[in-house]
């Protein structure tokens, strides 16, 4: 039976970190959670991944996350949207020789945990899924490029015919999740504006252009060819001749903006910590340059 064909209970019974985390179901709130994790799960595109995850990541992301990452929400359908965002990081990272670097602090605190909690079990997880080990880099190691290869190697893996447009699922994932003091990534007729969100993952103050990712910087590194460039500034400047568009993107297919506006309550709450300065540093990660 494909993906598609699966029902809730055939994927709740197959993955393990559902039903220890949602189980047993106290009220019909718990039933509404796990409904929409599992929709996620089966829209995700990394069923597999997401089924082999240790039923025991999420509690202890749950119980140490929050210390590193001050108002962050802590519940199961939050949690996942993370975790997919950081197999979708693993994904591009393994493909790609030199390092890149991860758009989404709500993604990195799936990452940090994982480690604390069994680096042997993220070691293994990786080799099994992505081909090799992902090592976790400060921002400190990382060059100039980290960010801008990320952009064009999320760009890739959603849509193989454009390395030059649209806001990736990835870079979208804080603000999508109002990730408290997260990374707010925008798109502005086509470039990318960056702000640090607030406390209530909101973008904060005015979203400015961001150097690193903008058309030319991304020609400039040969990221991109002459001829993309050359059509993306073509499609660029009749963008300019109308007034401005400004969004942070449609949603994608995780749906994650709805289900957390829903019922369930996935956003964080007030929180005074954080870095508020704009800066879009983060961790990253290496593939190692194959094995």
């Amino acid at each position: 039976m494909g993906v598609s064909g699966l029902t809730n209970r055939d994927l709740s019974s197959k993955i393990p970190v559902i039903n220890h985390v949602l189980t047993p179901l106290e009220n019909a709130m718990n039933l509404v959670v796990k409904v929409r994790v599992l929709r996620h799960i089966r829209q995700s595109g990394y069923l597999l991944q997401l089924e082999d995850l240790s039923p025991d990541l999420f509690p202890f992301w749950q119980r140490t996350a929050g210390k590193e990452f001050p108002g962050m929400p802590d519940n199961a359908l939050f949690f996942m949207h993370a975790a997919t965002g950081l197999m979708r990081f693993f994904e591009v990272a393994a493909d790609r020789r030199e390092p890149c670097a991860l758009p989404s602090l709500a993604a990195d605190s799936v990452w940090h945990a994982w480690m604390a909690w069994d680096p042997v079990n993220l070691a293994h997880f990786c080799r099994r899924h992505f081909g090799k080990p992902i090592d976790h880099l400060p921002h400190a190691m990382l060059d100039a490029l980290a960010l801008p290869r990320a952009l064009v190697g999320c760009r890739e893996h959603e849509d193989a015919r454009s390395r030059v447009r649209g806001l990736p699922a990835l870079f979208r994932l804080d603000a999508t999740l109002r990730m408290p003091h997260g990374h707010g990534y925008a798109l502005q007729d086509e470039d990318i504006v960056y702000s640090r969100l607030d406390a209530n993952g909101r973008m904060a103050g005015r979203a400015r252009l961001h150097p690193e990712l903008t058309l030319r910087a991304l020609l400039l590194a040969n990221l991109i060819s002459q001829t993309d460039y050359a059509a993306a500034l073509r499609e660029k400047r009749g963008l300019d001749t109308g007034a401005g568009t400004y969004y942070v993107g449609d949603g994608g297919s995780d749906n994650a903006m709805r289900d957390c506006d829903a019922d369930v309550n996935c956003h964080g709450g007030g929180s005074d910590g954080g870095d508020g300065g704009g800066s879009s540093s983060s961790c990253g990660g290496g593939g190692g340059g194959g094995d």
